[in-house]
C-alpha cells in the first residue's frame, strides 16, 4: 500500500502540487485506489471516502439516484464531481433531470467540475467522451452527516443488486435508496435473513427507501427485469447524525467477484485503532477465505 497524503491549505494555490485531485496514476498491473479526505476541524468524524474507478469503467451518462427534493435531512445538499479522461470532452449538466436549465462545459484530461448542490432526483450529466462522477450528499447544519458515493454509468446498471451491510445491533439504521429511471413503476423483490417480500418504486424519478434489518444483508431484484440503481446510507437518519455515519454505492450483480482486495483500511485517522471492518455476503452457500495480511500465505488462503 502506498498512501499519498497531505494537508491542503485553503484558498488553494494552483501552483503548488498536492495530492488532492487530478492525480493520474498508471501501473503495469491492476490497482485498487481509494480516495478520502476530511477537514482539519472537526476532523475525521466528518470524513468522506470513495473508490476510484479505472478509466475503463468510465461512462458518458450518469444519473443521480437521490436529490435535494427528497424529504430526508441527509439530502439537504446533493452535489456531484465530474472528471474527464480525455481532452475536449463536452459535458451537459442537467441537475434537475428534465432538460431545462442545462449547462454545457468542456473539460480536458484530468479537469474536474463541481455541481455545488441543487441536484434533484434524476439529475443527469452526459458527456461526449468517458468521464467519472462522484456524488456528495449532506445534512446542512448538522455536525457530521456527509457521504460520498462512486457513481456507475447508466450503461453499467443492472436489474439485481446485493448489499452486505445491515442495521447495527444498537439500532443505527442502514437505508437502501432504490431509484427507478423509467416512466412506469417497477416491482422490486427483496430477500434478507429475516424475511422476503416486494415493494413498488414509482416511475419518473421514483425513489424507495428500504430499511435494512439488523445483522443481515439483502438482495434486490426487479420482477420484470428492469434496470435500476441503488445506494446505501449507514447510521444517519432524520433524528440522529452519528459521528461514524457513512454510505456506499451498491454493486450490480454482474460486477460481483470471487475475490476482493481492501485498498485502504487504516483503522482510524492516526492508524492506532483497528476500526476498519469489511462486510461480505455471498449469493449462495460458500466458504469465505480471509487473508488479513494480503500476502497469500497462511491457513486462511483460498486453495484456488
Amino acid at each position: 500500500v502506498i498512501t499519498l497524503t497531505n494537508s491542503v491549505p485553503l484558498p488553494r494555490n494552483p501552483s503548488v502540487l498536492l495530492w488532492d485531485a487530478r492525480d493520474r496514476v498508471a501501473a503495469s498491473k491492476a490497482l485498487v485506489i481509494s480516495r478520502a479526505a476530511w477537514p482539519v476541524n472537526p476532523g475525521p468524524v466528518f470524513a468522506g471516502g470513495a473508490g476510484v474507478l479505472s478509466t475503463i469503467d468510465y461512462g458518458t451518462n450518469y444519473i443521480s439516484p437521490v436529490g435535494q427534493d427528497l424529504s430526508n435531512h441527509l439530502f439537504k445538499y446533493v452535489g456531484m464531481f465530474i472528471m474527464a479522461a480525455q481532452n475536449n470532452t463536452s459535458v451537459t449538466l442537467d441537475p434537475n433531470g428534465n432538460g431545462v436549465g442545462t449547462t454545457n462545459i468542456v473539460l480536458n484530461q484530468g479537469e474536474s467540475y463541481l455541481i455545488n448542490g441543487g441536484i434533484k432526483k434524476g439529475g443527469r450529466i452526459t458527456a461526449s467522451k468517458p468521464v467519472q462522477a462522484d456524488l456528495l450528499i449532506g445534512h446542512v447544519g448538522a455536525s457530521y452527516a456527509s457521504d460520498w458515493f462512486t457513481l456507475y454509468p447508466v450503461s453499467a446498471w443492472d436489474n439485481s443488486y446485493y448489499t452486505p451491510v445491515g442495521t447495527s445491533a444498537n439500532g443505527n439504521l442502514a437505508y437502501v435508496y432504490l431509484y427507478n429511471p423509467g416512466t412506469n413503476a417497477i416491482t422490486i423483490n427483496y430477500a434478507t435473513r429475516v424475511g422476503s417480500g416486494s415493494f413498488s418504486v414509482p416511475g419518473t424519478n421514483g425513489v424507495y427507501q428500504f430499511t435494512m434489518p439488523v445483522g443481515s444483508g439483502a438482495s434486490f431484484v426487479s420482477a420484470a427485469g428492469q434496470n435500476f440503481f441503488a445506494i446505501c446510507t449507514v447510521a444517519a437518519n432524520n433524528s440522529s447524525d452519528t459521528a461514524y455515519n457513512w454510505g456506499f454505492t451498491l454493486v450490480p450483480k454482474a460486477a460481483l467477484t470471487t475475490e476482493a482486495s481492501v485498498g485502504w483500511g487504516p483503522g482510524s485517522a492516526d492508524g492506532t485503532v483497528n476500526g476498519s471492518p469489511v462486510w461480505v455476503t455471498p449469493l449462495a452457500g460458500t466458504t469465505v477465505y480471509v487473508d488479513y495480511k494480503g500476502d497469500h500465505a497462511g491457513p486462511l488462503t483460498d486453495p484456488n
